[in-house]
């Protein structure tokens, strides 16, 4: 299994699941809440679906693909959001 999990992985994941520190950790905590922000979920989720969407349509899976594609903009849409709103409340 984890050759499998190894191979499918793109390089920035590889590195990510090497380097526990540089990705967010998503564990739930014991209330089921997130050990991440709301931003880094986002850009998290957005990367998985990206490799999930591209495993997809590589396997023919096209509406599959297709949903992981509109999930991976969505959060791409948000963490853009998040920025802004970031650099707004920095001034």
């Amino acid at each position: 299994m984890r050759a499998l999990a190894k191979e499918i992985a793109s390089t920035s994941a590889r590195r990510e699941l090497t380097h526990p520190g540089r990705a967010p950790s998503v564990a739930a905590g014991p209330h089921g809440r997130f050990d991440a922000t709301p931003q880094e979920i986002a850009h998290y989720i957005g990367q998985i679906t990206a490799e999930l969407s591209t495993m997809a349509r590589k396997s023919d899976l096209g509406l599959l693909a297709y949903f992981l594609q509109m999930a991976h903009a969505e959060a791409r849409t948000l963490c853009r959001k998040f920025e802004h709103d970031a650099g707004r409340h920095s001034l």
